[in-house]
C-alpha cells in the first residue's frame, strides 16, 4: 500500500463529532476501510460499539507488541471548507487530520501490508475512534480507549508505541511519557448591592481578581531530560460572574488546569494550591478540585521498549532522536495505567488541530522504514 495513496483516502473521510449524543457517518465508513485494510493484511479484527478497531496477528515470536493510534479528527474551522479534500503540495500533504493522526495510521498500514515476517509473537494494532472528541454512550461521556479497556480488562501487550506527532522543528524526538492534569474551579463570594452603592456591596469580581494574582505566583512545575526542559504554570481557562450591568456581583467562578510532570505528585499540587488560596485574607473563596486526577507516567529510557524505537530510528536516520516528555494527553496514559502497557510515542505529524494542517511527505516515509525496522526481525 503506498503511503502517501492511502493517507489521501484516509483523509477523505470526516471523522470528527458534530453532536455529543451519536457516532458520526464518516467516522462509521473510517472504521469500516481500517477493518477491511486489516484483515486484507491477515489480523483476526473486533469492532467495537464505539468504532475502535482492534486487530491481531500471530507470528513466531515471543513477546507482544500493541501499535496504537486513533482515527478522530477535530472539525474543522468554519474558513476551512475543503479540510476533507486531501491536497498533495511540495513535501506537504495538506488536509484534516494528515497530521494528527492519520498519517500515522497511514503508516502502519503500508507496514503491515508487506510484513512476511515480525519479530514479536503476537502483533496488536488498535484504531481507535474518540481521541479528540467524546461521545455520550449508556448515560456517560466517553473516549475511546478508556472504553475499549474498561471493558477488555485482559487486553494485554509487552509492550507498544502510541503512534502521535513528535516531529519538533522538523527533527524526530521520541516521548517517553506524557503530563497528566489537576482541574480545579474556584468561587468568590461577596455581596450584592445596587450599583450606584458600591460600598454597600463587596464585589466577587475583584476578591477574584486577587484569587488570580495570588495563582499567577505559584511556581510553575519543571521537568527535564537531556537538552529537554518544560515547564507548566496554572491555566486559568474560564471565568464567569456577575448577573446585570447595574448589580454589584455577589459570586465569580473561574476554571483551572495544572499540567502534571512525570516527576510531580498530584495530590502535592493540590495541597498547594488550597494553602495558597486559604492564606488570602478577608477574601471568601471556596476551591473545588474535580474527582478525576489524570496521573502522569513516563517509561524508563532504559527499557527495552525505549531502546527498540531509538535504535530503529538510528539505523534510518543516523541519528538518535532526542528524548521527551509529551505535554498533553494521549491514549498511552490509559494504556500504561489501565493496562500496565509501557508505552512509548512516535510519529510522523507535527502539528495538528489548526487550518490548513500538513504533514511532511519526507517524515512520513521515514516512519514507514522506522516502523519496518521496529517490526521485522
Amino acid at each position: 500500500m503506498n503511503v502517501v495513496d492511502v493517507l489521501k483516502r484516509l483523509v477523505e473521510f470526516p471523522s470528527y463529532q458534530i453532536t455529543l449524543d451519536r457516532v458520526e457517518d464518516g467516522m462509521k465508513e473510517c472504521a469500516s476501510f481500517l477493518s477491511d485494510s486489516l484483515e486484507a493484511s491477515g489480523f483476526k479484527v473486533e469492532v467495537d460499539e464505539l468504532f475502535n478497531v482492534t486487530g491481531e496477528r500471530t507470528f513466531d515470536g515471543k513477546k507482544s507488541f500493541l501499535l496504537n493510534a486513533h482515527f478522530d479528527t477535530v472539525a474543522p474551522s468554519s474558513q476551512w471548507s475543503d479540510a476533507n479534500e486531501p491536497k498533495l503540495e511540495g513535501d506537504r500533504l495538506i488536509g484534516l487530520g494528515s497530521s494528527d493522526d492519520k498519517g500515522s495510521i497511514a503508516a502502519v498500514l503500508s507496514v503491515i501490508s508487506q510484513l512476511d515476517s515480525c519479530r514479536f509473537g503476537k502483533l496488536i494494532v488498535q484504531f481507535v475512534n474518540y481521541e479528540d472528541n467524546s461521545i455520550m454512550f449508556q448515560g456517560r461521556r466517553c473516549l475511546g480507549t478508556p472504553y475499549f479497556l474498561s471493558n477488555h480488562p485482559e487486553f494485554k501487550a509487552d509492550y507498544g508505541m502510541n503512534i502521535e506527532p513528535t516531529v519538533v522543528d522538523d527533527e524526530w524526538t521520541v516521548n517517553l511519557g506524557c503530563t497528566g492534569r489537576v482541574s480545579f474551579s474556584v468561587t468568590t463570594i461577596g455581596k450584592e448591592a445596587h450599583s450606584s452603592t458600591p460600598h454597600l456591596g463587596r464585589n466577587a469580581i475583584y476578591d477574584m481578581a486577587r484569587v488570580i494574582e495570588e495563582i499567577r505566583r505559584i511556581p510553575p512545575g519543571r521537568f527535564k531530560i537531556d537538552d529537554f526542559e518544560g515547564e507548566m504554570p496554572i491555566n486559568v481557562a474560564m471565568i464567569q460572574g456577575g448577573r446585570a450591568l447595574n448589580i454589584v456581583p455577589e459570586q465569580c467562578t473561574i476554571t483551572c488546569e495544572r499540567r502534571v510532570f512525570p516527576n510531580e505528585d498530584p495530590q502535592k499540587i493540590v495541597e498547594t494550591i488550597r494553602s495558597r488560596l486559604e492564606g488570602l485574607q478577608e477574601i471568601k473563596a471556596m476551591c473545588d478540585f474535580g474527582s478525576e486526577v489524570q496521573p502522569p507516567y513516563l517509561v524508563e529510557r532504559d527499557h527495552e521498549v525505549v531502546s527498540l524505537v531509538v535504535d530503529s530510528a538510528f539505523r534510518k536516520l543516523g541519528y538518535r532522536p532526542r528524548l521527551r516528555v509529551g505535554l498533553g494527553r494521549t491514549d498511552s496514559m490509559y494504556l500504561y495505567h489501565m493496562a500496565g502497557i509501557k508505552t512509548v510515542i512516535m510519529g510522523p505529524g507535527s502539528k495538528g488541530h489548526v487550518t490548513g494542517e500538513f504533514i511532511n511527505v519526507d517524515r512520513l516515509n521515514e516512519f514507514v522504514q522506522i516502523l519496518g525496522n521496529v517490526l521485522r526481525k
